[in-house]
């Protein structure tokens, strides 16, 4: 390097000015290239004396993740959290909480709503979602606290919001439940599953409180020993070692404990609206016919009434003809009895007729002979011959 230098400064005499240039430039690209490989060898040594550190935090993060991963001793690691949670998203679908009606409600129960988180929110067009008010119930009046509002589909989806409109028609008593209500809402993917669990740690005081009398004993008897009187589908078998048995093997269980049914409230919400239905068409058909029957009553009782006045002018028709026929009866009478009397004077007239005709038949006779016997003789009876 110092040759380098010197050797211009000696040979600036003989040498044209162009090879001192290039010298220079030799000499000087060398004393970078000597600093850069210098500072690349104390880079070399400050990151080679942090390696073993590194290392030692890599094998230490290695076995953190792995922990975090799979889990260490009673803590559940990242895959069964994720498989935790995938099956309850899976049971129970998305949810989006904190939802606020942004509008009226028209009548046919269309509704605007606002999501504030997530946001993008998800929530597509056609996404079916059931509807309840979010908070906490009442327990000492369960029927004023929240509600299920109904199930409803995405007529339009927009940022920070979309439209809802009821699956199926609404009536008076929900439309209004559903006007009143000033949120906030919680919008589930899925209906949410009845489960056991779910009211496993309450007394029979507080359960008494959040669910209907009609009900209660069911939530209440729940893993309680089963009687007699409990049929099959509300009774569990357990074996010796208090493992559920299945139907087929009933015979194996030494104990029975009751088990309440768990309820499908979406396919019970869709049955009860199909017979609230059938219902309504039922009641319009029979007031149609109420109204029918009574315009036929109606009609009926201006019948009853013209029919009566029929019977009053033929009562009093009869009265009439009554008199009438008393009166050709008793004309009947007298002349009936004037025949009698009359054939009487007939029949004594005939007999005195006969009587007169006879006697004058004898007369007659008497007369006769009379004649013949005082009348002389005829003088010549040959004039009287022919």
């Amino acid at each position: 390097m110092l040759t380098g230098l010197i050797a211009p400064f000696i040979g600036n005499k003989y040498w044209h000015w162009s090879q001192l240039v290039l010298v220079l430039s030799v000499v000087l690209a060398a004393l970078g290239f000597i600093v850069l490989a210098a500072e690349t060898v104390r880079v070399h040594h400050v990151l080679r004396a942090k390696l073993p550190k590194l290392e030692s935090d890599i094998n230490r993060l290695v076995v953190q993740n792995e922990q975090l991963l799979h889990g260490s001793g009673d803590k559940k690691g990242l895959l069964e959290l994720e498989h935790q949670l995938k099956m309850l998203s899976r049971k129970r679908g998305r949810v989006w909480r904190g939802v606020q009606p942004a509008g009226k409600v028209d009548d046919q129960g269309v509704v605007q709503i606002e999501i504030a988180q997530p946001q993008p929110h998800g929530l597509e067009k056609n996404t079916i979602v059931y509807v309840f008010e979010a908070g906490e119930v009442n327990p000492t009046d369960p029927a004023s606290g929240r509600q299920y509002l109904g199930e409803f589909r995405v007529v339009e989806s927009v940022e920070g919001g979309a439209t809802l409109e009821p699956v199926l028609l609404i009536d008076q008593r929900t439309g209004q439940r559903l006007v009143d209500s000033q949120g906030p809402w919680s919008l589930y993917e899925t209906m949410p599953a009845d489960q056991h669990e779910l009211y496993a740690g309450l007394s029979e005081e507080q359960l008494r409180q959040l669910l209907p009398a009609e009900s209660v004993d069911e939530y209440i008897r729940q893993g309680t020993p089963a009687t007699p009187d409990d049929d099959e589908w509300h009774k569990i078998g357990l074996n010796e070692n208090d493992e559920r048995v299945g139907p087929e093997n009933l015979d194996q269980a030494v104990k029975f404990l009751y088990d309440r049914p768990l309820r499908d409230y979406a396919y019970l919400f869709s049955e009860l609206a199909q017979q609230r239905v059938v219902l309504q068409a039922s009641q319009q058909a029979v007031t149609l016919d109420i109204a029918e029957l009574a315009v036929a009553l109606k009609s009926a009782k201006e019948l009853s009434l013209f029919r009566e006045k029929q019977k009053a002018s033929l009562e009093s028709d009869l009265t009439g003809m009554q008199g009438d026929r008393l009166a050709i009866e008793t004309h009947r009478d007298l002349v009936l009895r004037q025949l009698a009397e009359n054939k009487q004077k007939i029949d004594h007239l005939l007999a005195r007729n006969a009587e007169l005709a006879d006697r004058l038949t004898k007369r007659q006779l008497g007369l006769l002979e009379y004649i013949n016997s005082t009348a002389p003789a005829p003088g010549n009876n040959s004039l009287l011959s022919p």
